[in-house]
């Protein structure tokens, strides 16, 4: 049996100091690029005052994310994290291409573990330019503070700049979790 596993980070765990509170042991391997899938925000989360990032798949699309190689006893505290017990989030196997940062033309596919909200979006929302606040249910936004910490953990991955605009322009609820703005020391992510 593997003594470690990859895990790709989507979402807050695409930041070091959060993937960390539970799983010490994870070592980022680099930037990852998971075809045919979009991100996406649905239902809500009491930690977070906001709706968690899934992945959905989806032709044509993309969601890059952070690579992780984690050993195998923080298996358990991942899932936990991402409330598999509780039937929230259903853990997947995905390919995933690992960018080297200095050329984009090099990749290499790395099968990872990924987590997707159980109950998934059926209509895409986010990828639709122009939408206006209204358009986009209070189930369907991340808190302020979540939509930062992607912000943070894509700039610290080293996730395409274009996508990181892209997350910084995204609709949220406003909702900020206090303990978490400290702990991940989120002061200068700034969002449009």
């Amino acid at each position: 049996m593997a003594s470690k596993f990859y895990y790709f980070g989507f979402g807050s765990n695409m930041l070091a100091r959060r993937i960390h509170i539970q799983n010490p042991t994870a070592k980022r391997i680099g930037a990852g690029k998971l075809e045919n899938y979009r991100l996406d925000f649905h239902t809500g989360s009491k930690n977070w005052l906001g709706a968690p990032a899934t992945i959905v798949p989806t032709p044509g699309d993309h969601v890059y994310g952070a690579i992780w190689e984690i050993d195998m006893c923080n298996l358990k505290d991942l899932d936990d994290q991402e409330s598999v017990p509780e039937g929230v989030y259903t853990p997947i196997s995905v390919p995933v291409l690992l960018i080297n940062n200095n050329s984009n033309t090099d990749f290499k596919s790395i099968t990872c573990r990924a987590y997707h909200l159980t109950n998934q979006p059926k209509t895409i929302l986010h990828a639709i330019p122009n939408l206006t606040e209204i358009e986009i249910p209070y189930d369907r936004q991340p808190s302020h503070t979540y939509l930062k910490v992607l912000v943070k953990g894509a700039q610290e991955t080293g996730i395409p700049a274009d996508y990181v605009k892209w997350l910084t322009g995204l609709k949220h609820n406003g909702n900020l979790v206090d303990a978490m703005e400290k702990k991940l020391e989120l002061d200068d992510i700034h969002l449009s």
